[in-house]
């Protein structure tokens, strides 16, 4: 038996909820208060053993609800059915008013042999008839392989073949001014694998990205755009995995995406009024869970008393727990804040995320000083092995250690003479990076505005790179917490 989970309603559902009024409909929130009428969107999903919808329904409802606020979810999943099933139905779409209801369907399902050939040309005709857009995941780019090419239509896409070795693969912008990919970074990496291998795009499909298949020795396209009898159609081949669903990135394109093909999202990839919700649109955090997998710090290891297979641990450790001055260990505030306590050194993002190759961005993060404790962050620099980095420009942060510049300053080119902050204190730190402009704000107040002079030359000055983190000596002890990154066009 099908479930359908509810998270809000309008007089127009009236006929649909008395069709299910049986029980299937339940709520489990509600939408964000907004002036516009939220999107009602369907969620399609479940079916066969190869995903785990169960988690993917709530990364999706959730990451999506966070990203666009104004938004409501009907979800239909087949929990009820067999794990392995993929030949069934789904109920809401057996409704011939279903398309009336919704919208934009969002399609994240898996029964590939549901066998009905009539049936998914009515679903098609339903979403042309009614122009209700669609969005499809991964698995619904081959649905119904051995009923009907016809759904290929509907895809945009002939797909049917995946990589055998699921193995993460690197992702390539390929039309980075389009609205869909303006936050997208020039280059990600997946956490995980399978890569989907179309070897055919309709005419009408626009390939927004790409990934090279090992296997195959050539890229395949992972998101297009399409147009079915008027109906605009997302597509992404990702979301096998749910590291990969439930990543920020993807959960960004997805928003993205949906958004676009609701006609919501205007031609810098923002939100439309009123359908922007609470973390917005494009950032992304630079931590992978409780590790610091892509951070890479200095060299505080001694050579001399290390075999040279285990000078690997020049990166923070092996099990990616910390090194001698940054630490993810439990303390009094947080067990997953990144505790900075040991001797002059620095930690730089190096990781998934354009690998760290950054220009024009927003970074924000939480910090935390104990008293006479000082830090900085590095941004437009670069890895270096000893000593304070040479490129970029270094934020400081600093409340009360004696000879160290105040929190905001720009080291050496624009002071903060008043810290605006206090010990023993969380503060949000931003920084924002356009061409030739740099902002600094604290707790969403601007300290500082600094424009680089137009003959500024050499490695200590804006071009593009990294962020790092600063750690001034055993004596001080700092608190980082969600660093996260949003860039900004012509970031490539």
């Amino acid at each position: 038996m099908n479930k359908f989970a509810h998270t809000g309603k309008r007089t127009t559902r009236a006929s649909l909820v008395a069709l299910f009024s049986v029980g299937f409909l339940t709520h489990h929130g509600i939408a964000a208060s907004q002036d516009t009428d939220p999107l009602e969107v369907l969620m399609i999903t479940g079916g066969g053993p190869f995903h785990d919808y169960y988690t993917q329904k709530r990364q999706l409802e959730e990451g999506l609800t966070d990203r666009i606020g104004n938004i409501v979810f009907t979800i239909d999943h087949n929990e009820g059915e067999s794990k392995q099933d993929m030949t069934f139905k789904h109920e809401t779409l057996l409704n011939d008013e279903w398309a009336q209801q919704f919208d934009l369907v969002l399609y994240n399902n898996c029964n590939l042999d549901m066998g009905d050939a009539d049936h998914v040309e009515q679903i098609m005709n339903a979403h042309a008839e009614h122009q209700v857009p669609a969005v499809l995941l991964h698995c619904p780019m081959h649905l119904h392989r051995t009923t009907t090419t016809a759904w290929y239509d509907f895809t945009g896409a002939v797909s049917y073949h995946h990589e055998v070795v699921r193995v993460p693969f690197t992702i390539e912008v390929l039309e980075p001014n389009h609205p869909i990919m303006v936050n997208f970074p020039g280059t990600w990496r997946t956490p995980e694998g399978e890569l989907y291998m179309p070897f055919e795009l309709k005419d009408t499909a626009i390939p927004l990205a790409r990934a090279y298949s090992v296997e195959a020795a050539e890229f395949f396209p992972i998101a297009w755009t399409h147009e079915y009898k008027g109906v605009r159609v997302f597509a992404s081949t990702l979301g096998h995995h749910t590291p990969t669903m439930g990543a920020d990135v993807n959960l960004n394109m997805v928003a993205a995406g949906l958004l676009w093909a609701a006609g919501k999202l205007d031609d810098n990839g923002q939100p439309l009024e009123g359908y922007s919700g609470e973390r917005g649109l494009g950032w992304v955090s630079l931590r992978d869970g409780a590790t610091l997998n892509g951070w890479r710090d200095t060299l505080t290891t001694n050579y001399a008393e290390m075999e040279w297979f285990e000078q690997v641990d020049v990166w923070p450790t092996k099990q990616n727990m910390g090194t001698v001055a940054f630490q993810l260990v439990p303390h009094e505030v947080d067990p997953n804040d990144i505790v900075v306590e040991g001797p002059p050194s620095s930690l730089f993002y190096a990781g998934p995320i354009d690998g760290g190759d950054f220009r024009n961005f927003e970074f924000k993060v939480d910090v935390y000083t104990y008293p006479g404790s000082a830090s900085g962050i590095y941004f437009h620099t670069r890895y270096k092995a000893e000593g304070a980095p040479n490129f970029g420009y270094e934020a400081q942060i600093n409340a009360s250690r004696a000879g160290e510049s105040m929190t905001g300053s720009l080291v050496g080119v624009s002071e903060v003479e008043t810290a605006p902050h206090g010990d023993n204190e969380w503060f949000n730190y931003y920084i924002r990076v356009d061409g030739k402009n740099v902002t600094v704000r604290v707790n969403d107040e601007t300290v500082n505005e600094f424009t680089e002079p137009a003959d500024a030359d050499g490695p200590a000055r804006l071009n593009r790179g990294t962020i790092g983190l600063e750690s001034v000596g055993s004596d001080s002890r700092v608190y980082f917490r969600n660093p996260m990154i949003r860039l900004l066009p012509d970031n490539n």
